[in-house]
């Protein structure tokens, strides 16, 4: 997913010298061509995160279109400030690409993941939250993403993860959230990459004829709650799973629908327990740690089908 919207912003800098890349001394596995060849459009800022955030609203204020890129620690509470004031106080055209929220940097301990992200950046007036689960949905949903103007937030995995889907997606499917399986015994909303552990999940659980309709939600903010209610209709059994942390985002949200709308729901949401975790390894020994890993999940759904 990262270098395929890295690729899809290179596209957009050699049309156009308006549109500006900056990061702050990381990326260089997939930025160090593109800070070669476009030196004026491409900067480099050094370990200075908020002065990023800085050049960045003063570009976006003459007119520019503007990506930053780092990790999610570094972009997020390190300049959360700068964000809050500079950016979306003034509503400006700046897209934050934040790499891997969780376990992609697990040697690195917890100063280089964190699980509290969309909570975060859901605070902020203006921002808008993307969490696309391959990079079929960023190309899906990328000309939506080029037009809005608004402060952007993405959150992308780090590694060559598999494409979710076999076709393309239209940005109307897209809009309206992109339903994986179509059954009726239980509905499961999620976000992002684990969204593929999950398709694998249920196709394993298909043997067995557990009837699950998979709904993946690449929009976080703002939240489409005509489509989450017409996706539960006629299902009595809803799930969240998402890689964030228990307080706040998707299963909160979902849960405020169901209540506002009076839906007749069994609920249950999947998500990482509100801790810091003190063992590292790599990311399928840290989702077992944290019960998000695919027997996990499975072991969940079992319950609540049964």
């Amino acid at each position: 997913m990262r270098n395929f919207l890295i690729n899809k912003i290179w596209e957009l800098i050699k049309k156009d010298k308006n549109v500006y890349l900056l990061t702050a001394d990381l990326g260089y596995w997939v930025l160090n061509e593109l800070l070669d060849k476009y030196p004026e459009q491409c900067i480099n800022v050094w370990i200075a995160e908020q002065n990023m955030i800085w050049i960045a609203s003063g570009l976006a204020l003459s007119w520019k279109k503007v990506f930053c890129y780092s990790i999610v620690p570094f972009i997020t509470m390190r300049c959360y400030e700068q964000i809050r004031i500079d950016i979306c106080s003034h509503n400006l055209d700046i897209t934050l690409i934040w790499v891997w929220w969780w376990f992609a940097y697990w040697t690195l301990w917890n100063t280089h993941y964190w699980i509290e992200d969309i909570n975060i950046m859901n605070w902020l007036p203006n921002m808008q939250i993307y969490s696309p689960a391959d990079s079929i949905e960023i190309e899906s949903w990328f000309n939506l993403l080029i037009n809005e103007k608004s402060p952007k937030y993405i959150r992308l995995n780090r590694w060559g993860e598999n494409n979710l889907y076999n076709k393309k997606i239209n940005e109307t499917e897209i809009k309206n959230w992109i339903k994986i399986f179509d059954w009726k015994d239980l509905i499961i909303f999620t976000t992002g990459q684990i969204t593929l552990s999950v398709k694998e999940t249920i196709e394993e659980l298909k043997i067995n004829n557990y009837s699950i309709k998979l709904v993946s939600i690449p929009f976080l903010k703002p939240i489409n709650k005509n489509a989450i209610k017409n996706h539960i209709n006629w299902i009595s059994k809803v799930i969240t799973i998402e890689e964030h942390s228990i307080i706040w985002w998707l299963w909160s949200n979902i849960a405020d629908i169901i209540a506002e709308n009076n839906l007749n729901v069994q609920f249950k949401k999947i998500w990482i327990k509100d801790q810091f975790f003190y063992k590292a390894w790599n990311q399928d020994y840290m989702r077992k740690l944290a019960w998000i890993d695919r027997q996990s999940i499975t072991n969940e759904i079992k319950n609540i089908l049964n």
